[in-house]
């Protein structure tokens, strides 16, 4: 048996650290950790909290030799960011992937299989509603419009390496190689309000660089959530505060294509009215970002108006459909007509197959089988939930016991085969029984069982005693004519009714997934890749492509 005593110094005898860390506060809401191991690793590390006012993102313009093209260091000084670090793989001068700068895309996202299947993207909106991922939409399919404009509205977006680190907090596996490397990583945490710019050295002694894995298991360690490799190798720079934090492995800073750069003000601008975003005055627009105001223009100048959406504002083409900067409309049976953050285009749904309707949620290229329109909900002959949303249309079974569809001007769901007469129905049925459907599910309360009567819109109340309205007996409210689940009283007891194969209770079964744009018909080989542009300005159908996508955070 082991002596409290020696026990007591068994607990005390901690292993040989393997890490060790030092924080350095840079400014309120940005701090960098330096970490050393026994590996032997060199970690620097930059935590930005995103939820500050005076704390903005900048990616590289495409202004070569200013912004583009150039080292992190000279990034960081000419952007006047406090945090900077190298981002997409590139020749030195273009990168591989996604690139825009305070809301102008100057070079497109990819989908290359030689270079790690789809390119990853580091992306994020005025307002810091960051995105880390490599799948579509980001890619080259006919209905991405311009990932500046929704459902994405990326102002500031950067490549990434193609494989993704983490996933909604899970590892991914695979990597271009499985060497130990200098890197460069970026992540987020579960809530998007945290930041991380990390760099790892290597190819020299005390800094043996990771492998992929390893950086996976250091943005866990972190407490990431979503996680992307940036280029590495001599390309690796952090920059903190007006110095390089980490010693590139070139022995000297490389010239790399763009980065991400962090902005910091002191106090946020009083021409700002917004810290991080964009709004109209008049015909005016401006924009701040991390409180710090990048300038304004006036829409009017182009013969447009401006228009806002929360913090987020654009100039309106005068030819956008009802004046709407996400207004749509039908040409004709297969043109449409339709704005995208004020900006115009026209084009032909019939070149994929599908005819241009209209609804009271807007015009959009669409499924002929939406017969009610592009927003519609209907039955089938068979009895399944048939949806169509911005024109895609899918249907699905309603598999519930007893279910069935019901379908009324437009509007479709899966009830309870008793609320045929609709998802919301109230009645009153002999024998004082009051039926009522709420969603679609059905219940029965018997009255008489509780001496009351069955009222339609009111369920089981208490009988009048006289015709003149007098106070009613038994309602333990003390008001005449109260229904049940007033307060003080006791909710009347709930019976099934016929058909006897129906159960006493049933649950909607609804289709109600939501479907990428993705879902849509392939335009057929041999058919062109796009749509049939009749106005100069880009085609942007549909205004807002469906939230495929999973939902990211907002921290301002």
């Amino acid at each position: 048996m082991v002596s409290p005593l020696v026990a007591f110094g068994l607990v005390c005898i901690a292993p040989v650290a393997q890490a060790a860390d030092s924080w350095t506060a840079i400014r309120p809401g940005v701090d960098l950790l330096h970490r050393t191991t026994s590996g032997p690793q060199d970690i620097q590390a930059a935590r930005i909290d995103l939820s500050r006012a005076n704390i903005g993102l900048h990616a590289s313009s495409s202004e070569r030799g200013v912004e583009r093209g150039v080292s992190t260091s000279t990034f960081a000084r000419n952007a006047d960011v406090l945090v900077a670090i190298n981002a997409d793989w590139s020749d030195g001068v273009t990168p591989v992937g996604l690139a825009i700068s305070d809301g102008v895309q100057w070079h497109s996202h990819i989908v290359d299989d030689t270079l790690g299947s789809r390119w990853g993207f580091f992306g994020c909106t005025a307002t810091k509603s960051c995105s880390i991922g490599t799948e579509q939409p980001l890619d080259s399919a006919w209905w991405f419009a311009n990932p500046t404009r929704p459902p994405y509205r990326y102002f500031q977006a950067t490549g990434a390496n193609g494989i993704q680190l983490l996933d909604d907090g899970v590892a991914r596996s695979g990597c271009y190689d499985s060497a130990r490397n200098p890197r460069s990583a970026i992540c987020l945490d579960a809530a998007g309000s945290t930041l991380w710019m990390v760099v790892v050295d290597g190819r020299r002694s005390g800094a043996a660089g990771m492998t992929c894995n390893e950086v996976r298991d250091l943005m866990l360690d972190l407490g990431c959530w979503d996680a992307a490799m940036l280029d590495g190798g001599g390309s690796s720079t952090l920059v903190v505060d007006g110095s390089v934090r980490n010693t590139p492995s070139d022995g000297a800073l490389r010239t790399v294509s763009n980065h991400i750069g962090v902005i910091y003000t002191e106090s946020v601008d009083p021409d700002c009215v917004v810290a991080n975003g964009r709004w109209c005055d008049g015909t005016v627009i401006a924009t701040c970002q991390g409180g710090r105001h990048l300038g304004s223009g006036d829409c009017a100048a182009y013969g447009a108006t401006c228009e806002e959406d929360g913090d987020w504002a654009y100039c309106v083409d005068l030819r956008c459909p009802d004046g709407s900067g996400t207004g749509a409309t039908c040409l004709d049976e297969g043109r449409i007509a339709s704005c995208s953050d004020g900006v115009y285009g026209e084009g032909d749904c019939g070149v994929f197959g599908l005819a241009c309707g209209e609804d009271a949620g807007g015009a959009a290229c669409m499924d002929p089988r939406c017969e009610a329109g592009p927003h519609s909900a209907f039955c089938t002959a068979s009895g399944a939930l048939a949806t169509c949303t911005e024109g895609t249309y899918a249907e699905a079974p309603c598999e519930g016991e007893g279910q069935a569809c019901w379908s009324a001007e437009g509007d479709a769901a899966c009830v309870d085969a008793r609320c045929t007469e609709g998802p919301d129905h109230l009645a009153c049925q002999v024998g004082e029984i009051h039926e009522r459907c709420t969603d679609g599910v059905y219940v029965a309360s018997d009255c008489a069982a509780v001496d009351r009567v069955c009222d339609e819109d009111e369920g089981c109340v208490a009988e009048a005693e006289e015709e003149d309205g007098g106070t009613g007996e038994g309602d333990s409210t003390g008001g005449g004519g109260s229904g049940w689940g007033a307060q003080g009283s006791a909710s009347p007891p709930e019976v099934p009714v016929a058909p006897p194969p129906l159960g006493d209770r049933a649950h909607r079964a609804c289709w109600s997934g939501s479907r990428s744009p993705g879902d849509r018909p392939a335009a057929p080989p041999g058919e062109p890749s796009g749509p049939d542009l009749r106005a100069s300005a880009p085609f942007t159908w549909p205004p807002a492509a469906p939230s495929g996508q999973r939902p990211r955070r907002s921290a301002r």
